[in-house]
């Protein structure tokens, strides 16, 4: 993905039907819909730091060309778009597939999947490392499966039909947790670090956003990390950790 680190250009921003007078949409719409001015303020500076980040990408990658927004601000709806192939496999790649959703099968006949405490076991997250299914997005050159995102799609669908909490685990790991971010934006220093080990199962991401007093809204976070040395020192208070 080709990135553009160039702030929008005031032509840019003027064009964006969802912003008024430098007050984005959200903004003025919670302020009609009755909400306080701090919660209003609140979500519009979200709404402004999204604008931030997409001016980050190449046009052809923003939210307006999306297939979404081109339906609702254009009465455009591209629907060649929707229908989503899948590519041929490897062999080694069809094998971890099918030696995860075994895994799991076994696992979930044997009554072993699940602990005293309702969590996985590490027995089960250890064989499913083994075979390879905490890579699948990895990279093949970082120790995992290289696995298209379609594929990708489809192998999680088989495997929630299963244990959909097994197919919930790798899609937080692979997309929201950690994978996601350093394959796309990592230094080359931090895939050579991490990505092994998270293809490995050795280190399995979490995603912890929710606090005692936010939970989608993230202006509204309160937990710091602060550099220290080569550690981070955290303050704060997380709720439903996902992949905790």
């Amino acid at each position: 993905m080709s990135l553009d680190v160039t702030n929008p250009t005031p032509e840019e921003t003027s064009k964006d039907p969802r912003r008024h007078d430098n007050v984005s949409f959200a903004e003025t719409a919670l302020r009609l819909g009755g909400k306080s001015a701090d919660e209003a303020r609140r979500t519009g500076a979200l709404d402004a730091a999204d604008d931030q980040v997409e001016a980050l990408f190449a046009e052809r990658h923003r939210t307006t060309a999306s297939p979404v927004h081109r339906a609702v601000w254009e009465n455009r709806v591209p629907t060649e778009l929707f229908s989503m192939t899948t590519s041929p496999v490897a062999d080694d790649v069809r094998r971890m597939m099918n030696d995860s959703l075994a895994t799991v099968r076994r696992h979930r006949r044997d009554g072993t999947l699940y602990n005293e405490a309702g969590k996985l076991t590490d027995t089960v997250l250890s064989e499913l490392g083994e075979a390879g299914y905490w890579g699948a997005l990895v990279d093949k050159r970082y120790g995992g499966c290289g696995l298209p995102f379609q594929n990708f799609a489809s192998f999680l669908t088989r495997m929630a039909t299963i244990e959909p909490t097994v197919a919930g685990l790798a899609s937080v790991h692979g997309c929201i947790g950690a994978v996601d971010p350093i394959r796309t934006f990592g230094s080359a220093a931090q895939k050579e670090r991490y990505l092994p080990l998270l293809a490995s199962g050795r280190r399995l991401s979490a995603f912890a956003l929710t606090e005692p007093g936010a939970g989608s809204d993230l202006t509204a976070l309160r937990t710091t990390a602060v550099r220290d040395g080569d550690s981070y020192v955290v303050n704060g208070e997380k709720l439903f950790i996902t992949n905790a």
